[in-house]
């Protein structure tokens, strides 16, 4: 872990949505895609084959756990940075993976290093659901059962989306309630993520840092 840098692995099944989370908080992320033969459901036409990546600026103005602070592009930051003269700075990078099961060799290389994790996953869809148990199973094993991770289920704006009872039920732990898409729910559950790594951390994140350019 780099002294004020903390890295995010967002992952999922196919579909989950995790480009489009990655590219929702940050207008300038890069993705590494692959054009579908056909259009998978209306606007997926491209499906991630190396990777995505976004950075992201997370400032408090104390230490406090309860502190929920901001989390923004660097973008915004560089924009209105005048207004977070002395917050505490974070550092945060986004790593997504591709989500078919043969992906899952790229999946272990792509989460190396990671102190945290958000799994996504698509409410729509009781398959896509199962699938993402089998992604979490392999975080666990790559990246040990006390990594902090949070589970989204996505597409919440939909009217087939499941609810989250019945998904948090299906899943054995509670899921965030979440649209990549309106950018509802996944700024708290990275933020509760980084607020666990955190607490966890030996580190001394006193420091007012910088952000990496």
């Amino acid at each position: 872990m780099e002294k004020n840098k903390f890295k995010i692995f967002i992952t999922g099944f196919f579909n989950a949505g995790k480009t489009t989370l990655i590219h929702t908080l940050d207008d300038k992320a890069i993705s590494v895609e692959t054009k579908l033969a056909e259009e998978y459901e209306p606007g997926k036409t491209h499906t991630t084959t190396g990777f995505d990546l976004g950075r992201l600026v997370w400032v408090r103005p104390n230490l406090n756990f309860d502190t929920e602070g901001v989390l923004m592009s660097k973008s915004e930051y560089f924009r209105d940075k005048k207004e977070y003269s002395g917050w505490h700075i974070i550092n945060v990078e986004l790593k997504g993976s591709p989500g078919q099961i043969q992906f899952k060799a790229v999946r272990h290389i792509l989460g190396r290093g990671s102190d945290g994790v958000i799994l996504l996953i698509d409410g729509c869809d009781l398959a896509n659901i199962g699938n993402a148990l089998v992604i979490r199973e392999e975080i666990t094993t790559n990246l040990g059962k006390n990594i902090p991770l949070n589970i989204i289920a996505n597409k919440a704006d939909r009217e087939d989306y499941y609810g989250n009872e019945m998904i948090s039920d299906l899943i054995g732990e509670e899921v965030y309630k979440g649209s990549v898409l309106d950018n509802i729910g996944i700024k708290d559950a990275i933020i509760n993520t980084l607020k666990i790594i955190v607490n966890k951390s030996n580190d001394n994140f006193n420091l007012k840092g910088k952000v990496v350019a």
